[in-house]
């Protein structure tokens, strides 16, 4: 796999980490907060719809390319255009320079 020319990570996602925060009630409720910043290529996979809970959810999949960053795990999330990706696998390329991370998008 080739190192992507730094033109291609053209998109600027953010990393989201989840945190543990009490609402009015002192009940522990789940929150996120920003991990980093960076900047990203961004490719649509597929997409398809399924059931869940009884309800119809599409699901829609993207490859997303970022220089290494160290801490990422499949806990967290990615936001990127106003949209919440869910990290499903993250692969370390080019002796760890770069990561390929498979997301998915619940609409």
């Amino acid at each position: 796999m080739r190192q992507p020319n730094p033109g291609e990570l053209v998109y600027r996602v953010v990393v989201e980490q989840p945190v543990s925060t009490q609402n009015e009630a002192g009940e522990s409720v789940l929150a996120w907060s920003t991990y980093a910043t960076v900047w990203a290529n961004v490719q649509a996979l597929s997409s398809r719809e399924t059931y869940q809970y009884g309800q119809q959810v599409g699901v829609m999949t993207h490859k997303i390319m970022i220089r290494f960053l160290s801490g990422l795990t499949s806990a967290m999330r990615i936001v990127y255009d106003s949209r919440n990706l869910e990290i499903g696998q993250i692969s370390e390329l080019e002796r760890r320079t770069l990561q390929e991370i498979i997301c998915a998008e619940k609409r």
